[in-house]
């Protein structure tokens, strides 16, 4: 078996949430995995499972309440402002609902754009394009950019999805 170069390692990750006066939700409790360079992680499982919960704190979107998210060596808890940044530019969650996950009052465009609008990557006709670019590789079509997600199946809204999570 050859050896392969772990990107991100999760280490006994714990999330967990006050409720209430005296109570704690653990969302997250001891997960560990890791994620190799060249593959795609899914986490599956029932709803209310933690699934969410597990991937917004493995991208920093949520402080951990224990555990290590390890990438390049460092624990991304420990990342600064400019660091975090840079991480989020290379690492995108795909959301199992993908309506939910997307902003009913934008455009498409105006959706898959913003990543490339925060990461400072396009401007102009360039950013257009681009938008356009990631359209047709998910497989949809230019002109889907100035629609809105209702106007889309649960198939195409998922596509919308992984267009901005490539953007």
């Amino acid at each position: 078996m050859e050896n392969k170069e772990v990107l991100i390692q999760v280490k006994n990750l714990k999330k967990y949430f006050k409720v209430g006066r005296n109570s704690m939700l653990k969302a997250v409790d001891d997960v560990s995995f890791n994620i190799y360079k060249g593959e795609t992680l899914g986490l599956v499982g029932e709803s209310g499972c933690g699934k969410t919960t597990c991937g917004k704190t493995v991208m920093g979107l949520y402080e951990a309440t224990g555990g290590e998210v390890v990438y390049d060596g460092v624990d991304i808890h420990s990342f600064n402002h400019r660091e975090k940044k840079e991480f989020t530019k290379k690492a995108q969650i795909i959301f199992q609902d993908p309506y939910s996950s997307l902003n009913p009052r934008m455009t498409v465009g105006a959706i898959i754009g913003e990543g490339i609008d925060i990461h400072d990557l396009y401007k102009g006709k360039e950013r257009e394009e681009k938008i356009f670019e990631l359209l047709e590789t998910v497989g949809l079509n230019r002109e889907h950019a100035s629609r809105f997600p209702h106007e889309f199946s649960g198939g195409q809204r998922q596509r919308i999805g992984i267009a901005r999570a490539l953007a």
